[in-house]
């Protein structure tokens, strides 16, 4: 089955959900999507950038794609894979945000798949919309397997992110450019229409307000460089896809497109799959670092990855694929 359930949450699940029910929730859905609103947002990335900093790893400040951005590795001796990377694509809504609150979970997941995790500071709103956002993600891809040489890249987001990641999926085959070794998803925005649709709904989402997303959609198409391609990620023909690998929040706003996705997939063939937790709130593995349901939820993409990453390599070394 490509939906595997996780229905025996921990402990700390409750109180998290009723938190970000009770604090969080409110906060977004009166928060002004007003560019003057939008512009203060920025502020939440400063704050966790002075929070304390991951260990386990090594952090360099570079540029990729013309934009900034963050190499994680790996600290210690190792005997990692020098042809394959990560690319990671913070969420937050295409408006808040960015290295430093990402910081944590691109840390863990480059633990987990020892493997060095680029995580890239696109534009965002109010400065930009998502077809800018898209274009530098795809153009810190397109540096990745050309300039820099990796013959494998992983693409992974979260929430917004999520989008970004599946999108680089969908150009790098309008390109001609290699496809992404696997795409990994936490709770990601498979359409940014999301809130014209009368049968979704957030009413059992934990805190993400389908209000919010509604004030916010027409900000989404601003310029200066338009969106290209589908807007719903069903739409991306399924030849394009990688290995995919997908958590959510069970009952959380985008679990219907998840599982929709990973089933269509599933049945044209691609290898994907989806895991569902009970009792956790949207984006989680990037909210709570040390939640054993994050954990889990690192370790069993970390496991989907090596899988993916071993079977291209295998096709990399088949007869027909070396004379191709």
């Amino acid at each position: 089955m490509p939906i595997v359930n996780h229905r025996r949450p921990s402990r700390r699940s409750y109180a998290l959900w009723a938190a970000s029910r009770v604090l969080l929730k409110p906060v977004l859905t009166l928060w002004p999507m007003t560019k003057t609103g939008m512009s203060g947002l920025y502020l939440v990335d400063r704050a966790a950038a002075v929070g304390p900093k991951p260990r386990g790893v090594v952090r360099e400040s570079l540029t990729l794609g013309g934009r900034r951005a963050e190499l994680i590795t790996p600290s210690g001796p190792s005997g990692r894979d020098a042809d394959t990377a990560v690319l990671y694509l913070h969420g937050g809504a295409f408006v808040v945000c960015g290295l430093g609150t990402h910081r944590s979970v691109a840390a863990r997941f480059a633990r987990a798949v020892a493997l060095p995790v680029f995580s890239l500071e696109y534009r965002q709103l109010p400065a930009a919309g998502v077809g800018t956002s898209v274009a530098d993600a795809v153009a810190a891809y397109v540096e990745l397997v050309t300039a820099r040489g990796f013959r494998r890249v992983v693409v992974a987001g979260d929430s917004a992110g999520g989008f970004l990641a599946a999108k680089v999926v969908e150009q790098a085959a309008a390109l001609g450019l290699p496809r992404p070794a696997a795409l990994v998803g936490f709770s990601p925005l498979l359409d940014i229409d999301l809130a014209a649709h009368p049968d979704r709904s957030s009413r059992s989402d934990a805190y993400l307000p389908k209000s919010t997303m509604r004030r916010l959609a027409p900000h989404l198409d601003s310029g200066p460089i338009p969106l290209v391609g589908a807007r719903a990620i069903r739409d991306v023909a399924a030849t394009a896809f990688p290995p995919t690998v997908m958590i959510t929040a069970e009952n959380e706003m985008l679990e219907p497109d998840v599982i929709e996705l990973v089933e269509s997939l599933d049945e044209d063939g691609v290898r994907a799959e989806a895991h569902s937790y009970a009792w956790q709130v949207h984006a989680f593995p990037m909210l709570v670092a040390h939640h054993p349901e994050t954990l889990h939820a690192i370790e069993v993409t970390a496991t989907f990855v090596a899988d993916a990453i071993r079977e291209g390599k295998t096709a990399d070394d088949r007869p027909d694929q070396r004379a191709g």
